[in-house]
């Protein structure tokens, strides 16, 4: 499955943000698996990333590092929205 993780950004160093950023995704990954991609910068959302993860759980087991790590960092993303979407084998079993 994947999920689509969008952010806004309210500081002013995106650059440097981006760097926090990408070293705390680095430590999710590390941490609890998965494969990221990003960061993307779509139409609706100051960034986007694409998580390929195993199991639906990844996300809350993510999100509590993530918060945690964000606030230490100081960093200015906003977390906006996320989708999950998943294989047919996924959704619909064997």
């Amino acid at each position: 499955m994947i999920i689509l993780w969008k952010a806004d950004y309210e500081g002013k160093d995106m650059r440097g943000d981006l760097k926090k950023l990408d070293k705390i995704n680095s430590k999710v990954q590390k941490r609890i698996g998965g494969k990221i991609d990003g960061p993307y910068f779509p139409q609706d959302a100051s960034v986007l990333y694409i998580f390929h993860v195993d199991e639906y759980e990844w996300l809350n087991k993510a999100g509590r590092i993530w918060f945690r790590e964000a606030e230490k960092a100081r960093l200015q993303f906003v977390p906006k929205s996320y989708e999950v979407a998943v294989t047919s084998m996924e959704f619909f079993g064997k």
